[in-house]
């Protein structure tokens, strides 16, 4: 396999920046684009050096001889479009949030590992090198026993960068499925078990969450705080504090240049990696990684991973009275 065949489904912002990630991939070749439109699809292709532009996804799908998909529509399509290629042996990466509901969820994770095709979420800030090198740390012990995690994804985005559809109950959006599932992964990455307790509050817009925060309590005084939002500016560093010493991700963790350790005696070390283009250089490589090795599940972010992350994510938006078309759907008693 010298070179990895992509089809990107999506020609919107993520897309581009997803596009943009792969041309410093050498590997990397982008095969074919699926969009709504002609006319979309053919200047996606077009900048990023594609010839083949596809309106009827299952057609691509049957023409188009690709080693993986890359999915970057609104959250509501990405099950339609996860299924058709999976039941063909297609791997597939899934932007976050892979799907709408646990049942959809348990759908594709049974289909892909029925088929034995990889599927991911894609979770991209895994793949940085500054977050492997803190994961690193952590199982190295220097920063001993892990005790809290403090992360939270808030933005306030100006009028001309908002995609309207993020805060809208008809895409199946929201802060805690967009931003704030950033912030439940390094909860996740620092304390994989499941929390004992869950408190959480949010704000809403009148159809979705527009800020919430929450407090994963994982017994004997171990915590993550976490949050996200559309509408305030915060911190946007990640701490992992524990016994011997704290971890800052950072400037923005969701795609980190930096990782720092401090001990608590004061002394330092510090890992910086800068990269060009988008940083989705780094997810496009170990997804790469794992096809070449065979692997049906990326070993950053696991399947088991986004279950349990979607399962708390779920059982929140709808103690909140959140509830989305699909789930309607599915829970006739809804």
């Amino acid at each position: 396999m010298p070179q990895i065949r992509w089809a990107i489904v999506g020609t919107g912002y993520i897309a581009n920046e997803f596009a943009k990630g792969m041309q410093v991939v050498d590997d990397a070749v982008l095969s074919a684009v699926v969009s709504r439109s002609t006319a979309s699809g053919k200047t996606f292709a077009q900048k990023y050096g594609c010839e083949k532009i596809y309106t009827d996804y299952e057609r691509m799908l049957a023409l188009e001889e690709i080693d993986v998909v890359y999915i970057a529509t609104p959250n509501d399509c990405h099950y339609t479009y996860i299924l058709p290629a999976l039941e063909k042996g297609i791997p597939v990466l899934c932007e976050k949030p892979m799907v709408d509901n646990q049942r959809q969820l348990d759908t594709v994770i049974e289909k892909a590992r029925e088929k034995k095709v990889f599927l991911m979420e894609g979770m991209w800030t895994r793949c940085f090198p500054a977050v492997i090198e803190a994961r690193n740390w952590i199982q190295k012990g220097k920063i001993g026993k892990p005790l809290t995690v403090h992360s939270s994804f808030d933005i306030k985005p100006d009028i001309d960068d908002w995609q309207p559809w993020k805060g809208g109950l008809g895409h199946a959006a929201g802060a805690l499925r967009d931003v704030g599932i950033y912030s439940l992964a390094m909860a996740f990455m620092v304390f994989p078990e499941e929390p004992q307790k869950v408190y959480h509050t949010m704000k809403s817009n009148g159809e979705v969450d527009e800020a919430f925060r929450m407090l994963l309590d994982y017994g004997n005084g171990n915590a993550a705080f976490v949050g996200g939002a559309f509408n305030q500016i915060g911190n946007l560093e990640t701490q992992i504090t524990g016994e011997k010493g704290r971890i800052i991700l950072g400037p923005e963790f969701w795609h980190p240049t930096t990782a720092t350790l401090i001990y608590n005696d004061g002394t330092m070390e510090k890992y910086m990696e800068t990269y060009p283009a988008t940083g989705f250089q780094f997810e496009i490589m170990a997804v790469q990684e794992c096809l070449r090795n065979g692997e049906t599940e990326c070993p950053r972010f696991t399947l088991d991973e986004t279950r349990n992350i979607g399962a708390l994510i779920e059982k929140t938006r709808k103690e909140w009275g959140i509830f989305y078309h699909s789930d309607r759907e599915d829970n006739e008693e809804i």
